[in-house]
């Protein structure tokens, strides 16, 4: 219960004591009332203070820090050699320098400065080498506070400031669209490598588990098969493992059928946009190339897919090809995960365009070590094959449209593609089979690379060791 006031005393003497009483009694009876009530108010003890919460400050020795970095992978003679290098950056020291000299004259949160307490802050290889670790381990964002002594905050806006960056600096040239150059150059490899004409890339899509994904959102972004919500990306790869187009962020329930359907790759096409590179094929002319897909994709001119059933030798190698060639796409998505764990662990962030970011600057720096080794099809970047092409008109979206979905095209891309790989294919005498498939046991013996087939292991290499001491006698 709250004191009594000042007016309660007053109605309680005036309910008790007589109202006849004169003024003066009742004004000196009021005032004592005040009085009391005033020295209750200075009795009571005041309220305590609230807390004042301060951050605790962590003194770290940014320095030394900078410094160990130095003498560890950067100096004239550093401690760990070039192979180390690579294996914790994923990339040589040189393109390394490179994208750290371009972060730093580009950007100014990648120049060293002074903070609000006059102390130097760090310099852009410790940002730099900070962002690559989380990208490359997966790791959580204050696993650099031992080593580099940079707070779990500072590593995330590092993060973030590092994959905007590479998306911006190096987007237009290491996420590009091939040109006519580029296109004649994969047309040559594929056919040298997987013989058929008029290959681009195999094309495919890859689940990424968001873990952290917001609860009004987990049912547009789940699907039977995976375990909880994911994004699709998808993906076309070339033979070296070259990403030509990359398109993340639907949501998970999207099959790859409306993934495709919702890709830039298609519009692209329609608007005719992407630029194109006829070739030959059994005797046929086509005007642009295509992409090898699996058995969900629809028959469009575009994409090429394996045969459900074979009724002859022709139809069966084609098939065997296509989906040894097919497979580029798969050994790119594997490597993709194996360099930057980041991609491979459930993704940890909230905001999609983040998410969308770190993606991407995954993708660009993986055709950047691809370029930077020497392993690119396209190895030389020249800047003015880049030409926008104008937007369709209405008339030309239509027919484009029309062409793209034919199915007729689309059998008879195949039905050649098919006369054309078994014309050139490799012919080779039964001599040649049987001596070619004596060595390859034989290297299999030397280098001790046997199949695991269960139980009957063991049985299997001393029948087979038996029947080589046969043959050598």
């Amino acid at each position: 219960m709250g004191s009594p006031s000042e007016e309660s005393f007053t109605e309680i003497y005036r309910r008790y004591f007589s109202p006849d009483e004169d003024a003066a009694e009742e004004e000196a009876v009021t005032s004592a009332c005040t009085f009391v009530l005033q020295t209750f108010e200075h009795i009571r003890p005041p309220p305590p203070p609230r807390p004042i919460l301060r951050r605790t400050y962590i003194l770290r020795d940014r320095e030394a820090a900078n410094e160990r970095l130095m003498k560890d992978y950067f100096d004239a003679a550093p401690v760990h050699g070039p192979n180390v290098f690579r294996r914790r950056f994923r990339m040589s020291q040189r393109l390394f320098l490179r994208i750290n000299n371009d972060l730093e004259n580009t950007y100014d949160f990648f120049k060293q400065r002074m903070d609000a307490r006059g102390y130097l802050g760090f310099t852009s290889i410790q940002k730099v080498t900070s962002a690559l670790r989380v990208l490359a381990y997966g790791n959580t964002y204050d696993i650099n506070d031992e080593y580099l002594k940079m707070a779990e905050k500072t590593t995330r806006d590092t993060l973030e400031h590092f994959c905007y960056g590479i998306c911006q600096l190096y987007g237009k040239r290491y996420l590009r669209n091939p040109t006519w150059n580029d296109l004649q150059k994969i047309y040559e490899v594929h056919l040298e490598k997987h013989g058929i004409p008029g290959m681009i890339g195999s094309l495919d899509c890859r689940q990424w588990r968001w873990y952290n994904c917001p609860t009004a959102w987990r049912g547009q972004h789940t699907r039977g098969d995976q375990k909880g919500p994911t994004l699709v990306l998808q993906g076309v790869a070339s033979y070296d493992l070259w990403v030509w187009s990359a398109f993340f962020g639907v949501a998970g329930c999207f099959n790859d059928i409306n993934t495709l359907e919702a890709s830039p790759l298609i519009e692209g096409y329609i608007s005719g946009t992407i630029p194109k590179a006829g070739f030959h094929a059994n005797g046929n002319d086509y005007e642009h190339g295509y992409y090898l897909g699996d058995g969900i994709y629809p028959e469009y001119s575009i994409i090429v897919k394996t045969f459900s059933e074979t009724f002859d030798e022709k139809r069966k190698y084609f098939k065997k090809l296509q989906e040894s060639s097919r497979k580029d796409i798969e050994r790119c998505f594997g490597v993709l995960q194996q360099r930057w764990h980041f991609i491979r662990n459930p993704c940890r962030m909230w905001h999609k365009d983040k998410i969308r970011m770190a993606m991407y600057a995954c993708i660009i720096l993986h055709n950047m070590i691809i370029e930077d080794d020497g392993k690119a099809i396209c190895q030389n970047y020249i800047p003015e094959d880049l030409v926008e092409l104008p937007q369709a008109t209405t008339e030309e979206r239509l027919v484009n449209a029309q062409l793209l979905r034919s199915r007729e095209i689309h059998n008879a891309l195949k039905a050649d593609l098919v006369e054309h790989a078994w014309a050139i294919r490799p012919i080779r005498s039964n001599n040649d089979h049987d001596e070619d498939s004596e060595e390859e046991v034989g290297e299999e013996f030397e280098d001790g690379n046997f199949e695991d087939v269960g139980l009957d292991a063991g049985e299997n290499e001393e029948e087979e060791g038996e029947n080589e001491d046969d043959t050598e006698e």
